[in-house]
C-alpha cells in the first residue's frame, strides 16, 4: 500500500506539474533562435554557437571533441545524471541497474554537448525565438550548471557518443523529479519561455511549444 501510495503521490505531482510558468510568453519576431529537442530519453537546448552575447566556441574547445567541429553552427547542451546520460544514449541502452542509481541514490551529474548544424523541423524538435535579455539569462542558467576546474568548465576525458559531442562535469542532483528533462524545462522557464512547472517526463518540454512547421 505504501509503494502505491507513493506512486499515486509521484504522478499527482506531475499532473499538477503541467501548469504552465510564463504564461504571458511571446516569441520575439527578431530575436534570437533556440531550438529545444528530444530523442525519446534525453531533451537538449540547442543555441547558436555564436552570437553578439556569447561565441560558445570560447567555452566548448575543439580539442574537447573527437573530430573537428568547425563546421558546426550551432551547440546542443543537455544535463543529466553521469551514469545514466553516458551509459544511455537511447532506450535500446538503458539498463534497470542504471536507472535505479540515477533516480534513487546521489551520483555525479554531467553536461552534454554536441556540436551540430541547425535541427531540421519535425516532431522531435521546436523552434523558439527569444530576446536578447532571454537569450542572456538562457546563457547565465547553463554556464551557472558547469563544474570548474581552475575557473575552466571540467571535461570528461574519453566519453562521447559520437565524433561531434563530449561531456563535461555539472553541478546538480540527478532524482525522479529533476531529470534531463526537468533540467531543460527548468531553463526555459528561467529564460522566460512557456513551459510547465515540473517536465521530469519525456517530451514533457514540449507541452507549451508549437510544432515545427
Amino acid at each position: 500500500m505504501v509503494f502505491l501510495a507513493l506512486i499515486g503521490s509521484y504522478f499527482l505531482t506531475i499532473l499538477i506539474g503541467l501548469l504552465p510558468a510564463n504564461s504571458d510568453f511571446e516569441e520575439s519576431p527578431d530575436g534570437i533562435e533556440i531550438f529545444i529537442t528530444s530523442n525519446g530519453v534525453h531533451a537538449d537546448v540547442v543555441m547558436p554557437i555564436e552570437t553578439e552575447i556569447i561565441n560558445w566556441r570560447e567555452s566548448f574547445v575543439g580539442a574537447s571533441f573527437p573530430q573537428n567541429t568547425d563546421w558546426a553552427t550551432h551547440v546542443a547542451v543537455g544535463w543529466g545524471d553521469k551514469g545514466f546520460y553516458v551509459e544511455t544514449p537511447t532506450w535500446a541502452d538503458l539498463k534497470v541497474s542504471t536507472a535505479f542509481r540515477a533516480l534513487f541514490t546521489p551520483s555525479p551529474c554531467c553536461l552534454h554537448v554536441v556540436m551540430q548544424n541547425q535541427p531540421k523541423t519535425g516532431e522531435n524538435v521546436r523552434a523558439v525565438k527569444i530576446s536578447e535579455a532571454q537569450y542572456r539569462k538562457m546563457v547565465e542558467t547553463i554556464q551557472a550548471c558547469f563544474l570548474l576546474q581552475k575557473e575552466n568548465i571540467a571535461s570528461i576525458s574519453d566519453s562521447s557518443y559520437g565524433k561531434y559531442d563530449t561531456f563535461y562535469e555539472a553541478l546538480g542532483n540527478y532524482h525522479c523529479l529533476n531529470t534531463c528533462n526537468s533540467w531543460v524545462g527548468w531553463v526555459m522557464r528561467e529564460s522566460g519561455i512557456k513551459a510547465p512547472l515540473l517536465t521530469p517526463l519525456p517530451k514533457s518540454v514540449f507541452l507549451y511549444l508549437p510544432a515545427s512547421e
